[in-house]
């Protein structure tokens, strides 16, 4: 079994966790697939399970059942080996959005299940409600499909995308108080702005040009305040290394419900959580500071991306970079070494050749001492002999 689900249901037996669990929210492109994996304990290994939409239980209607599994828009597969089943959802549309619930048939009825929230993106994804500290600077990214890669982006301010004032483009790019950088192997490009002030409160558009056609984007609402963002990171820049591990501490101000951590283009996961993407995470929430903490480990260089911070209410991204372990280095910085490595090396040499001096200067007074001994246990014995001899003689 995978290490990490052991662990995951390890921590459901010891916490007394009898439902099933999922991820708390996915995120998707129209027109692509999605698949979801629903974890249960081993009670439940021969149960039937359900995907249904809705987020009341109690009125949620199956779509698809693990007795009677079907090939189309919606599959389900259960593993009752690895105690998961798997809801595999092709052909996404905007309709598909929702929320949905991993369900286990316990003697006729849904009477234990967990809820997912499906959005499928249209073209361009970003968070929903950002709140920043006047006088400081966010960086908010904005994803795109991958047929939208040589086409021009551009932040766009007001409520309404068919009437909102473009600000920057990325095909005339300024640094100053708003900037813009695309990113097209990544698929996203990023807005800064800088020195915020009250008056930059409001909502804001991620957009991408169409020509012939109304242009595609995501809104996103930006809150500058005075006061204490109600959800905020120390650094919206962390950078880790190969095989090591990150932390990353999303502060709140008011408990809306149950924080998350969130990958762009992945999954959220929870405090009960232990994986995201199969790294191992480490999540706790300090209700008392309002401090809720992610800890990421076992890093790999896949794993540089972007990731947000969720209280329920409002989101703050934060952009995660793995390094190599060895890093590389400019000619100039290997000249400036190059005595150095060749003290190492000549120390290195001078300490092994005296080491091996010392080893053979042992072994020769170990060999004068042993043959020294031989020789005086040799005359010795002659000397005995020699006495014997004599009284034998008398």
């Amino acid at each position: 079994m995978d290490p990490l689900m052991l662990l995951f249901l390890l921590i459901a037996g010891l916490t007394g966790a009898d439902s099933v669990s999922t991820v708390s929210w996915v995120s998707a492109w129209r027109g692509g697939s999605v698949t979801i994996p629903c974890f249960y304990s081993d009670r439940h290994k021969t149960h039937i399970k359900y995907w249904c939409k809705w987020h009341d239980v109690s009125s949620c209607t199956p779509i698809v059942r693990t007795d009677s599994p079907q090939e189309g828009k919606v599959s389900i597969r259960d593993d009752p080996d690895q105690r998961v089943f798997t809801v595999t959802i092709n052909n996404l549309t905007a309709g598909d959005s929702g929320y949905y619930s991993c369900g286990v048939d316990i003697r006729g009825a849904l009477e234990v299940a967990d809820e997912v929230y499906l959005s499928v993106a249209d073209g361009v994804s970003t968070v929903k409600v950002t709140s920043v500290l006047s006088g400081g600077s966010v960086t908010i990214p904005c994803f795109y499909e991958d047929r939208y890669k040589t086409h021009v982006k551009y932040w766009c301010r007001g409520y309404d995308v068919r009437s909102c004032t473009s600000t920057v483009h990325t095909d005339s790019p300024q640094e100053g108080k708003v900037s813009v950088r695309d990113d097209p192997d990544q698929r996203v490009f990023t807005v800064t702005i800088n020195n915020l002030t009250a008056e930059d409160s409001d909502y804001y558009w991620c957009c991408v040009k169409i020509s012939g056609r109304s242009d595609v984007g995501e809104r996103v609402f930006l809150s500058v305040t005075h006061d204490s963002p109600e959800l905020s990171v120390d650094k919206q820049e962390v950078t880790g290394v190969e095989g090591d591990s990150v932390t990353v501490q999303c502060r709140y101000t008011y408990d809306y419900g149950q924080r998350q951590w969130c990958k762009f283009g992945s999954f959220c996961v929870s405090e009960r959580s232990v994986s995201l993407d199969g790294r191992p995470v480490l999540i706790r929430d300090d209700r008392v500071n309002r401090v809720f903490s992610v800890t990421v480990r076992g890093l790999e260089r896949k794993d540089t991306g972007w990731y947000w911070c969720d209280d329920g209410n409002l989101q703050i991204p934060v952009h995660i970079t793995v390094n190599q372990t060895a890093t590389t280095t400019t000619g100039t910085e290997h000249g400036g070494n190059n005595d150095e490595l060749r003290w190492e090396q000549v120390l290195d040499a001078v300490l092994k050749a005296g080491t091996g001096v010392f080893y053979l200067i042992c072994t020769i007074i170990a060999i004068q001492l042993h043959f020294s001994s031989c020789r005086k246990r040799g005359s010795n014995q002659r000397e005995v002999e020699g006495g014997a001899n004599t009284k034998h003689g008398s």
